[in-house]
């Protein structure tokens, strides 16, 4: 498997990220699709920021559902610590593996090894930036994307307008940004990011009010219905300790023809690092590639 370096100009932010190739083979690009993997939004460190307050609506679940039926011991497993799940370099590697097609991820503006601030609206240009690119580079067989709490939500809105996007996997995906930010202020919600490390510059947001809404614009809700007929995963765990499972509930009704909803019993929120649920969510990616 060949690794490759990519940095990207988007918006005078140097975007990087890396694809993985399966074999070392290039041109495999211009055969096969190309899977992105998008991330969620950093995590604050310990004992900067609650994440506790959400608010929850409860709804019955849907009648048609794919149940992952691996329950879990009542006692959460302890924390794992990034350097040894590998992040999403030991994701990519995996899915590389299963599918044989080339993976890519990168880090959005303000993130990781990436430049700039966190911008909700500006992480959905960011990731037509690079369908663009890579389609530059002969990736002319759409793309399949698998995102990850509020990458999911980036995803479902960019797929929404983008028929380049084949097939769609969400996983922990908001139903609605105003459900879970809807307590804090833009003050306090710039406060929060700066303590996560995702605001950089003192005088970013130059219009607080504008990035206040731009962050509510990206509403997956709104967005979901647009997908059909391209087959789309929900997953999304009992357990999860930021999004509710109502959230998937929500966004699986106003999905029309080719969803599907796995619920994961037990899994918590980062989904990356439950194991039973990378394992079904590359099963159903793999059997929808093939079909």
């Amino acid at each position: 498997m060949l690794v490759e370096e990519i940095v990207l100009q988007v918006e005078n932010s140097a975007l990087r990220g890396r694809v993985y190739w399966p074999g070392g083979e290039k041109h495999l690009l211009e055969a096969q699709p190309m899977l992105i993997l998008c991330h969620g939004i950093p995590r604050a460190k310990a004992g900067t920021v609650a994440e506790s307050d959400v608010e929850t609506e409860t709804e019955a679940a849907p009648d048609t559902m794919i149940n992952a039926n691996a329950q879990r011991g009542a006692e959460k497993n302890p924390p794992i610590k990034e350097e040894e799940d590998g992040g999403y370099a030991a994701l990519a590697a995996q899915c590389v593996a299963r599918l044989g097609l080339p993976v890519f991820h990168f880090n959005f503006r303000g993130t990781g090894e990436s430049e700039g601030n966190f911008d909700l609206l500006g992480w959905t240009r960011d990731l037509v930036a690079f369908l663009d690119y890579w389609e530059g580079r002969g990736a002319n067989n759409g793309f399949y994307l698998w995102g990850f709490s509020a990458g999911a939500a980036v995803s479902s809105c960019v797929a929404a307008m983008e028929s380049r996007v084949r097939k769609v996997i969400l996983g922990a995906c908001p139903a609605s940004f105003r459900k879970i930010f809807s307590r804090e202020s833009a003050k306090q919600l710039i406060q929060r990011f700066r303590l996560t490390g995702i605001i950089r510059q003192k005088d970013f947001p130059p219009d607080q009010a504008k990035w206040h809404e731009d962050l509510f614009a990206v509403e997956p809700v709104e967005y979901i219905g647009r997908l059909a007929p391209r087959p789309l995963l929900l997953a999304h765990g009992t357990a999860d300790e930021l999004i509710p499972l109502d959230h998937a509930y929500e966004l699986y009704k106003n999905a029309g023809r080719g969803r599907n909803l796995l619920i994961l019993p037990g899994a918590l929120h980062q989904l990356r690092r439950e194991e039973k649920a990378v394992e079904l969510c590359l099963d159903w990616l793999k059997k929808a590639h093939s079909s």
